[in-house]
């Protein structure tokens, strides 16, 4: 399977990472990140289905699966041929209002 990302999902990522090395002076970190959560997100082409269902922890209709790396929630849903990371969402936060 390949890995496909949204651009949301990419500027979350972004985000976090410029947050991390602009507010919290700490560049070192903000690489650190980034690379744990491709690495990590790049372990579901050969696991697709090792993330928990949305459906599962919460009372929503959806397709939706998660994983948790550090304190960052990565969403994605499995199609026949890709997976499609969603949102890399901070764990902290209101996350199911950027969902739905």
């Amino acid at each position: 399977m390949i890995i496909k990302y949204r651009p949301a999902a990419i500027n979350d990522i972004e985000q976090t990472a410029e947050y991390i090395e602009n507010q919290l002076k700490n560049p070192s970190a903000a690489k650190k990140l980034k690379t744990i959560l491709i690495t990590t997100i790049a372990l579901l082409k050969d696991n697709p289905e090792m993330g928990m269902k949305l459906s599962d922890k919460y009372d929503v209709e959806s397709d939706y699966r998660f994983i948790i790396i550090n304190r960052q929630i990565v969403f994605y849903e499995i199609y026949s041929q890709y997976i499609e990371i969603l949102r890399v969402l901070d764990g902290r936060t209101d996350y199911l209002t950027h969902l739905f």
